[in-house]
Formats: structure tokens, C-alpha cells, sequence
């Protein structure tokens, strides 16, 4: 992982990555409490997969009226990505003012996300659209009111703190939901916990499917019906993006938006790293089984060759449901992320086999890259997926290489 290089970062914030997840809300509670609640309107968004993508939307939305900050993760390369606010990131000697927060032994996802609420609030933001990091309930945006809440969709992950199932992980997931309007594109048993917890507060909610109505109607065009109908291109490439783009419009349209800047906000929104495509390379950090099944099927919409699949993964997925849910291809390459949390190679080898699909091993990715270019054939594309930490890492190679040929790496 790539990070500021500001002694603060260095000696904080980054030793912080090492510390384990804790949900609990008691050091941001006493955060707030001391320091005071967000005076900004937040619209607060959770979910298993989509979130950035929704964040992104919103927050290009609200743009076209308003000064917005937003908070994300993970990085991929610098941790200043995460707290944006209209389209430009903190600075590293603004992180370095809060260098006092160190009194509330904060988490490193706790640090961040108390920097982004004192960061946005010093700088006046209008609105503030804040994506969660872990579940809900003990997550550390989760002390914020929001006039806005999303739950994009629930699929099993993070069993281990969530629960192990469907039902117990949208409950963790509903936990963000408070006073305001809700939309959600939850299908099955976890539409049915969103709706109880609706009908218990006696809030609105908007359903994708029932309220919000979608289909595609280009390679990457939606038609959208909701209080008025949406022509909308999407500016990111992927069929799953039908639903996050749906979620967005309905969010606009909540938040007072006329069609234009609804239609504009989202068809000018930037997400790197998400079916990303840079010349023969496609580039998408999806991290759970569901999220790699939407990226095969969106590899329709490629006129190619055959795949290489570059695949590094985190030891605690469901490794063998992400690998089950990868695209046949000419070669699969196993490889190390740089992080501690990287599930080694051999060990991807090792499910790989018992799914049916044969890896051969990279010690690193400028290897596997390198690796790749020799197998693909003219029109082949090279696939790195598995993880975001991953993507950062290509995408760095990337722009150090101007984009084009890795003949030299």
C-alpha cells in the first residue's frame, strides 16, 4: 500500500493498518461528543457491492449545486483519495493537522473517517456523502446523521463479524438506518429485514425493482423509470452498473435534483479502478464472489480475444467462490498483493485446482505482467482482478509506464 510521505502518515496513520477490526462505537461516540456532530446534510451508503460507485454518483450529482465532500475506501495508491471534497483530495499537511487525534486511539479506519467529519466541517461543506466501511451498526461513519441512507445490496462476506447469513448480515448492514429515506436494490430475505426495519421507524422507502425501475438498452445505456424516465450512459463500464445508477437517479430526484443535472452528474462521474479498461489491460477490484460473477457477465461487452486472468486476493474472501465465479481463459496467474493480509499464491493454486482452473505462480505483479504479455496473442486481454489493493498496484505501474508497453518492466 502507497501512502503520504509525511513523517505524521508514517508514524500514525500507517502503523494504524496494523491494528484489528474492533466494532465498537465507543472511541467515535466519545469523538463526537467532544468535538460535535456534522452541521452538513450526509448521505450515508452501505451495502456489500456498489457503494463506491453510488458514492461517486451522488457526490457528482450534488456537485452541480452544492460544495460536497466524500469519503471512501479503500485507497489505491495514496490514502488522500478517500476524503475528497468537490473533486480535489486532502492535502498531506492538512491530514497532518490532526495529528491530536492520536488521544482516542482510534482504529486506522476510525482515524480516517474522524479526519474526513472534522475536515468536512472545517472546510463547510453542503452535503457530505459518507460510504461504510465494514457492515453498519459498528461501523465508525456510523455515529453521523444522514438526511439521505442507502443499502445498495446484501451478499455473504466478512461472516466472521457480520454473521453467517443473509439475514443476520442485513441486519449488521440495516444499522445505518435511522430517521431519513432509504433506497435499496435488496432482493429476497434481505429486502425483507430492510423492509420490517422501515415499517418499525416508519420511514420511506424506495425498493429498486418495485419503486425504481431499470433496463439496459446500449452496451452501456439505461433507461431509467422513477417519478420522471432517464436516458442515462453510463460512464463506467460493467452491466451491474444498471442498478447503481438506478439507486442514484432515485437519490436525485429525493435530494430536489431536476433531470439535467441528475442525467449530467452521473454520466460525468470518475471511478478508477472499476472495469477499468487501459489498453490491452481491464482492470476491476471486485473482492467476493458476487462481485466477481458480475464481472464475467459484463465481459459480454467486450469484442476480444481470449482472457489472462491476473487474480491476488486477501486471505479472509471466500477465495474459492471468487475463483469458482472467474472466466474461462487462456491462463490464470496467482500473485502476491503488497499487504500484510495477501493470500500467497501457492495457497490460490491450491483452491484453483480444486475449482476446476490451473494458475501458474508470480512473485510479484510487474512478474505476472510481464508474464501475461508473453502468453496474450493480439486482441487478448489482460484481466487484474481480485482486489482493489491490487488495482492501485497495477494502475501505479501503469502511469509509471505511460500506459503502454511493459516490454521494460
Amino acid at each position: 500500500m502507497y501512502y503520504c510521505n509525511i513523517y505524521f502518515l508514517i508514524v500514525w496513520i500507517d502503523e494504524l493498518k496494523e491494528s484489528k477490526i474492533d466494532l465498537s462505537l465507543k472511541r467515535m461516540d466519545k469523538f463526537i461528543e467532544e468535538n460535535g456532530a456534522p452541521e452538513y446534510k450526509i448521505v450515508h451508503v452501505g451495502g456489500t457491492n456498489g457503494k463506491g460507485s453510488v458514492c461517486q454518483f451522488i457526490g457528482n450529482i450534488l456537485h452541480r449545486k452544492y460544495k460536497v465532500g466524500i469519503y471512501t475506501s479503500p485507497h489505491l495508491n495514496r490514502v488522500n483519495e478517500r476524503i475528497v471534497i468537490d473533486k480535489k483530495e486532502i492535502k498531506d499537511d492538512e491530514i497532518e493537522k490532526y495529528s491530536y487525534l492520536k488521544k482516542y486511539r482510534f482504529t486506522y479506519f476510525e482515524a480516517l473517517t474522524a479526519i474526513a467529519i472534522l475536515y468536512f466541517k472545517e472546510k463547510n461543506v453542503d452535503y457530505a456523502v459518507f460510504e461504510v466501511g465494514l457492515g453498519g451498526r459498528y461501523d465508525a461513519t456510523n455515529v453521523i446523521e444522514s438526511k439521505l441512507t442507502i443499502i445498495t445490496n446484501v451478499f455473504k462476506e466478512h461472516e466472521k463479524y457480520l454473521g453467517n447469513n443473509i439475514c443476520s448480515i442485513a441486519k449488521e448492514k440495516a444499522g445505518i438506518i435511522k430517521n431519513s429515506p432509504v433506497i435499496t436494490a435488496c432482493r429476497g430475505k434481505a429486502l425483507d429485514v430492510i423492509k420490517s426495519i422501515a415499517r418499525k421507524k416508519e420511514i420511506k422507502l424506495y425498493v429498486v425493482g418495485e419503486d425504481v425501475i431499470y433496463k439496459k438498452i446500449g452496451r452501456k445505456e439505461f433507461l431509467v423509470k422513477a417519478e420522471r424516465e432517464y436516458k442515462i450512459k453510463s460512464p463506467l463500464e460493467g452491466d451491474f452498473q444498471g442498478e447503481n445508477i438506478a439507486i442514484s437517479v432515485k437519490a436525485g430526484e429525493i435530494l430536489g435534483f431536476e433531470e439535467k443535472d441528475i442525467i449530467e452528474g452521473i454520466e460525468n462521474a470518475v471511478w478508477k479502478g472499476r472495469m477499468e479498461r487501459i489498453g490491452k489491460f481491464l482492470l476491476d477490484g471486485c473482492h467476493n464472489p458476487h462481485a466477481v460473477k458480475s464481472f464475467t457477465a459484463s465481459l459480454k461487452n467486450f469484442d476480444c480475444g481470449e482472457l489472462i486472468i491476473i487474480f491476488g486476493v486477501m486471505k479472509d474472501k471466500n477465495v474459492a467462490g471468487m475463483i469458482k465465479n472467474l472466466p474461462s481463459a487462456k491462463s490464470y496467474i496467482a500473485v502476491s498483493i503488497e499487504n500484510e493480509r495477501s493470500l500467497p499464491p501457492q495457497k490460490i493454486v491450491e483452491i484453483g485446482s480444486k475449482m476446476g482452473k490451473k494458475f501458474i505462480t508470480a512473485k510479484n505483479l510487474r512478474e505476472a505482467i510481464k508474464k501475461a504479455e508473453n502468453i496474450a496473442g493480439k486482441n487478448d486481454i489482460i484481466c487484474v482482478v481480485g482486489s482493489l489493493y491490487l488495482v492501485g498496484e497495477a494502475l501505479k505501474i501503469l502511469n509509471e509506464n505511460g500506459f503502454t508497453s511493459f516490454s521494460r518492466l
